[in-house]
């Protein structure tokens, strides 16, 4: 029961985060590129899995650099790239808010189980919470870290979530653990049923808590999908290739 509920914090957080940050559900967006922020550049890259070419594509201030290769550009080119990597910044700060409001519901939720079973043992509660608190920071800053043009990825993020929940699981099941012996031992059948029913409770309320807020996230995620597409209209009408015969297209926006 325990872990159906942390994983279902953990798995929206890291669902809804992949979408707001790639639009991948929203918009159905697909690119086989990384991004980059960087202060002065966006740079898309292949992962290293990826064999297509050209494998890195920079752009800073309307000019346009192809593997380490900057590229002449027509006028129009160069004010359409401004306007590209002008619209890409700004929504940063929109992309990030989602990610951050996704892995707060996920803690929200997770904090609640362990309150709930640490009952009125307060340490134990609080040597949950202090773990609680130091995942928390630490996904937070990760996320920090991609908008800060450090890298990061969908896996990179898959990767601090199962961490997060390696650590707090064991901790968790303790509570559980505990609260069910001394139950046990109290023979108080009424008191085990109620332990249950409790636990019941606390899963259905949480899985509505957290599908109500995520369909205001993904509202959020959604009203950005017309300017993703307005991206996709830009790369449309450079003229610049990425090779020879190949357009500019570094996104794909479905309908």
């Amino acid at each position: 029961m325990l872990r159906r509920i942390t994983l279902l914090g953990f798995s929206f957080a890291c669902a809804t985060t992949a979408m707001a940050v790639s639009g991948e559900e929203a918009c159905n967006l697909e690119t086989p590129w990384a991004v980059e922020l960087q202060s002065d550049a966006l740079v898309f890259s292949r992962t290293a899995e990826d064999a297509g070419t050209p494998r890195a594509v920079r752009l800073a201030d309307g000019s346009l650099s192809i593997d380490g290769r900057d590229i002449v550009l027509s006028r129009d080119d160069r004010r359409r790239l401004q306007a590209y990597e002008s619209e890409v910044r700004a929504l940063i700060p929109e992309v990030k808010e989602i990610a951050l409001d996704a892995i707060n519901i996920a803690f929200t939720a997770v904090d609640e189980v362990a309150r709930m079973f640490a009952g009125k043992d307060d340490a134990s509660y609080e040597r949950t919470a202090e773990k609680l608190a130091t995942a928390r920071i630490v996904m937070r800053r990760k996320v920090d870290d991609a908008f800060k043009g450090r890298g990061w990825s969908d896996d990179d993020f898959d990767a601090v979530v199962e961490e997060a929940v390696a650590q707090l699981l064991p901790t968790l099941i303790g509570d559980i653990v505990g609260t069910a012996v001394r139950v046990a031992l109290s023979g108080d059948e009424a008191a085990a049923r109620e332990l249950e029913a409790r636990a019941e409770r606390m899963e259905r309320e949480i899985e509505t808590r957290v599908e109500a807020r995520a369909e205001a996230i993904e509202a959020r995620a959604e009203a950005l999908c017309p300017r993703l597409v307005a991206l996709d209209r830009i790369e449309a009408e450079v003229t610049a290739e990425l090779a020879p015969g190949q357009r500019f297209d570094l996104i794909t926006v479905g309908d």
